[in-house]
C-alpha cells in the first residue's frame, strides 16, 4: 500500500511521529461518532480540513478501544471504505481481516486496507529465526524504556539518522507507524501469542541482518516494571518489554525516560542489565514537559562530571 495523503482518526502521540518521521502529507483529523462525523483536532487551514476529501488513505491512529469505541471504529471504517479510501488500522485488538462484512465491503469498494496487528507473524519470521541462532552479524542496540510515551520510538529515529551518517543502520519498529517512517521490519508484539514473542522480534532481526547492516535499531515497547493487569486493553505492560529485550539479545541496549526521578532510572537500568547481561550506555529523557536547566541537572546527577 502506498499512501501519500491521509487523513487521521485522532491526533496523538502516533499522530506526532507521523507528522516528524513520516513522508506523508497529512490533511487533517476525524471520525465517526453516534453516527454522525466527527472532526479531531482538525489542522487549521482551509484547503487542509478533515472534512477535504482530497487523500487517498485513512489512518485509524487509536491503538487501544474502550468498549464504547468499538462501533465507532467500524463505522468509521465503514465510511472511509465508502468514501474508496484505502485503510491503515492500527487498533490493535481489532482487525478488519477479523470482520467478514468489512473485508466483503473493501473488496465491493476495491478498497486496500491493512491491520498493524497479526497474530500469525510468527510464521513469516519462523525460519528467519532459525537462521539468526546461528549467529547475528550486526550490532544490535535495543531502545528500552521506563514507561508509556518515554520516547522510544523518536529515540529510535534520531538515532537511525544520525547513525546512518557513518553506518548502514537497519531497523526493526514495534510501533503501528513503523511501515510508515521507513522501518524496515515491524512488529506489534502484542498481538503474538507469548511463547512466540520473543523469537518473532528474534526473527525480524535476523531478516534485516541479511541486508550487510553495521547496525540494527530495535523499539521497545512501555517498560519492564509497566502493569501488564490492564485487563482487556492488550497492551501487555513488562511482559511484553522484557519479550522485546530478551528476543532482541542486544549488544547494547539504551534507555528512554519519562521522568527525572533518578531512583527509577537506576531502578531500570539495574533491572535491565541484570536481565539481559549487558549495559546500558546511554539515556534519553522525553523532556517534553522540562525545562532545559532540568534535563542538565538530571543529566549531572546521573553522570557527576569531575
Amino acid at each position: 500500500m502506498i499512501i501519500k495523503t491521509a487523513k487521521l482518526s485522532h491526533k496523538n502521540k502516533i499522530s506526532d511521529g507521523l507528522k516528524k518521521f513520516a513522508n506523508i502529507s497529512i490533511i487533517g483529523y476525524g471520525c465517526i461518532s453516534s453516527g454522525i462525523y466527527q472532526s479531531n483536532n482538525t489542522i487549521n487551514n482551509k484547503n487542509n480540513s478533515a472534512t477535504n476529501n482530497n487523500y487517498d488513505t485513512f489512518i485509524w491512529t487509536k491503538e487501544i478501544l474502550e468498549s464504547s469505541e468499538v462501533e465507532i471504529w467500524k463505522k468509521t471504517i465503514i465510511n472511509e471504505i465508502k468514501n474508496g479510501k484505502n485503510i491503515y488500522n492500527m487498533a490493535r485488538l481489532y482487525r478488519i481481516t477479523d470482520y467478514k462484512e468489512l473485508v466483503d465491503f473493501a473488496k465491493i469498494h476495491n478498497v486496500e486496507f491493512f491491520d498493524c496487528s497479526n497474530p500469525n507473524l510468527f510464521d513469516e519470521y519462523k525460519e528467519y529465526a532459525k537462521m539468526g541462532l546461528n549467529g547475528i552479524d550486526s550490532k544490535v542496540i535495543t531502545i528500552m524504556g521506563t514507561g508509556r510515551q518515554c520516547g522510544k520510538f523518536t529515540t529510535s529515529m534520531v538515532l537511525k539518522h544520525e547513525l546512518g551518517k557513518y553506518f548502514k543502520v537497519g531497523t526493526v519498529g514495534t510501533e503501528p507507524q513503523s511501515k510508515l517512517c521507513g522501518i524496515d521490519e515491524m512488529v506489534i508484539p502484542q498481538l503474538v501469542p507469548t511463547c512466540h514473542v520473543a523469537s518473532t522480534i528474534f526473527g525480524a532481526i535476523k531478516k534485516v541482518d541479511l541486508n550487510n547492516n553495521d547496525v540494527i535499531i530495535v523499539s521497545g515497547q512501555t517498560g519492564i516494571f509497566s502493569n501488564p493487569l490492564e485487563v482487556g486493553t492488550g497492551r501487555g505492560g513488562g511482559v511484553i518489554s522484557i519479550a522485546i529485550l530478551l528476543g532482541s539479545n542486544p549488544d547494547y541496549i539504551i534507555l528512554a525516560s519519562n521522568t527525572d526521578d533518578i531512583n527509577c532510572i537506576k531502578k531500570n537500568i539495574n533491572t535491565i542489565e541484570l536481565l539481559s547481561g549487558k549495559k546500558v550506555i546511554g539515556i534519553t529523557i522525553n523532556g517534553k514537559n522540562f525545562k532545559d536547566k532540568k534535563i542538565l541537572k538530571t543529566y549531572w546527577m546521573i553522570y557527576p562530571i569531575n
